[in-house]
């Protein structure tokens, strides 16, 4: 398997720098661009401004923490932003919700209520019973901070949510893989890594792959290094999403990422 790629940056760059980026990242080839949504900043403005900068390309949100964005405001924004929900991907989380499972469930069923049956949902997934809801309901599973292994692990209890349902098919499977680039690129991914390492849902997932979490995910002192890198993460991916660590908040330090991950291997 060698999946596709998607290009994911930060929601605190804004809108601008999605325009800038997207129409530059569809001309490379990548199929979607992805941003977060949460403290730094809303994610659908830039859904929408990518949206508008490209041709054909996808963009999704991942993910929107159901606690704290009902479906009824979800829709609304998509709605006054329009965004065509035809090419968006629409990525929902748990956040800090009691009872993450039965909020992510009531949150896809009543956004699919509210957008209708033609608008891509995905559901970020870390945990087996996340995963297995993501298999029985969702369009698009998005994974986060996990090695090629753990992402196979991942893989089978999403089938055995899909089996389970009953749907035709699966959902594709794509998942966040950091990238950085250049001479501090192992102690930027580590710091980010750190960051969420502290977050107790992903200190569980780390433990249980039993990997450091600094080194999961791509850190290139050059260019070249970069698609190699990512090879075993595309070949347990139906989409791997280069998620930018870049030096700066300039486009052209995003972009020279976005480059190198199509660089020939």
């Amino acid at each position: 398997m060698t999946g596709r790629l998607g290009f994911g940056i930060a929601a605190a760059l804004g809108p601008g720098v999605a325009g800038e980026v997207a129409g530059e990242i569809e001309r490379l080839g990548y199929t979607t661009m992805w941003t977060n949504d949460g403290a730094s900043g809303p994610g659908l403005p830039l859904v929408a401004a990518a949206l508008r900068a490209s041709r054909a390309m996808r963009a999704g949100v991942g993910v929107i923490p159901c606690d704290l964005r009902r479906a009824p405001e979800i829709a609304e924004t998509i709605a006054s932003l329009g965004i065509d929900t035809s090419r968006a991907i629409v990525g929902i989380g748990s956040g800090r919700a009691e009872h993450p499972v039965d909020a992510v469930r009531a949150a896809v069923t009543e956004l699919r209520a509210l957008l209708g049956p033609g608008t891509a949902i995905a559901i970020a997934a870390l945990g087996p019973r996340m995963c297995r809801l993501a298999g029985e309901i969702a369009d698009v599973v998005l994974l986060n901070w996990m090695t090629p292994e753990r992402i196979r692990w991942a893989r089978e209890r999403i089938a055995e949510g899909a089996r389970g349902s009953g749907r035709i098919g699966e959902p594709v499977i794509a998942s966040y893989v950091r990238v950085a680039l250049g001479a501090d690129a192992p102690a930027r991914l580590a710091a980010e890594a750190g960051r969420y390492a502290r977050i107790p849902a992903y200190a569980r997932s780390f433990a249980g792959m039993g990997a450091d979490p600094a080194i999961v995910g791509v850190a290139a002192r050059a260019p070249n290094e970069v698609a190699p890198a990512l090879a075993r993460y595309r070949d347990v991916l139906d989409e791997t999403v280069l998620r930018a660590l870049p030096t700066s908040n300039e486009t052209a330090r995003v972009l020279e990422i976005a480059r190198a991950g199509v660089t020939a291997r």
